[in-house]
């Protein structure tokens, strides 16, 4: 049954972008309500599928009912063939904070943190940017990853942050998320998965040592990684703060969990359903 929401009371702008940075040029919908509360602006991050504007008519209804900022980037193909994590390839996390510092001057409510949520490889890249950037995040919502980056060193790098000997390149981002690992595992992070989200379809990463140890299935990594997740807070002497909610019905399909499960509600005013 499709969740009941509530009115909304007020309108929203809604503005397109194309913004010039250190890594390439983004694009992004920026939803503004009439009236914007002090809660924190959201940046809403596309899987592989590439739909940034069905995101925006998506999660408008929440940024009017909730007066929620919300940005929408989108990581266009010709520019961005590599978008899902940093990369020798590409630095869709520099364009990323490029592009909120570059917004901040029209919509300050952006110099601050930013909450940040991610659909399956949107989710991919928002853990890895909020790993190497902790300090500009608040809140985290992780949808359906298709794979991980373990705080901890049972994997390699990039699949966790073990060290990969015959890649001295991995060297310089190890250093740099083992440096902000502790900031990192403090933020406030929500993980979403549909119970049907099992299949092992072709765009889903398979090799051996992930599969044994983050799971076969976006359903199974997902548990796997807050279970490490919380494992790596405690042993820094975190307390973690790190919930997993299974979306009933649901397959790797955003529109389907939001339709059906309320996603954007969840991750725009923190409802239950």
């Amino acid at each position: 049954m499709k969740p009941m929401l509530p009115q909304s009371f007020q309108t929203s702008a809604l503005s397109e972008v194309c913004v010039p940075t250190a890594a390439g040029r983004l694009s992004a919908r920026v939803i503004r309500p009439a009236i914007v509360t002090a809660a924190r602006p959201l940046i809403v991050l596309h899987g592989i599928s590439r739909n940034a504007e069905r995101l925006a008519e998506l999660f408008r209804p929440e940024a009017e009912r909730s007066g929620r900022l919300i940005v929408v980037p989108h990581f266009d193909a010709a520019r961005w063939t590599h978008f899902q994590r940093p990369c020798r390839a590409a630095r869709p996390d520099q364009a990323l904070i490029g592009l909120i510092e570059h917004l901040a001057a029209a919509h300050p409510e952006l110099d601050g943190a930013v909450d940040l949520f991610g659909h399956s490889g949107g989710a991919q890249l928002a853990h890895r940017t909020a790993m190497l950037y902790p300090q500009r995040f608040g809140t985290l919502h992780l949808a359906a990853a298709g794979w991980y980056c373990l705080p901890d060193t049972r994997m390699p790098y990039p699949y966790g942050l073990g060290t990969r000997a015959t890649d001295p390149a991995a060297a310089a981002w190890l250093r740099r998320k083992r440096a902000t690992l502790a900031a990192y595992l403090g933020r406030e992070t929500h993980i979403y998965v549909g119970t049907d989200d099992t299949a092992r379809d072709p765009a889903l990463r398979k090799t051996r040592p992930l599969d044994r140890v983050q799971g076969r299935t976006r359903r199974d990594r997902a548990h796997a990684y807050r279970a490490a997740f919380e494992d790596a807070a405690r042993a820094a002497g975190i307390t973690p703060r790190v919930t997993l909610t299974e979306l009933p019905g649901c397959a790797h399909d955003v529109e389907q969990a939001i339709a059906t499960a309320g996603l954007a509600a969840r991750v725009v005013r923190g409802r239950d359903s």
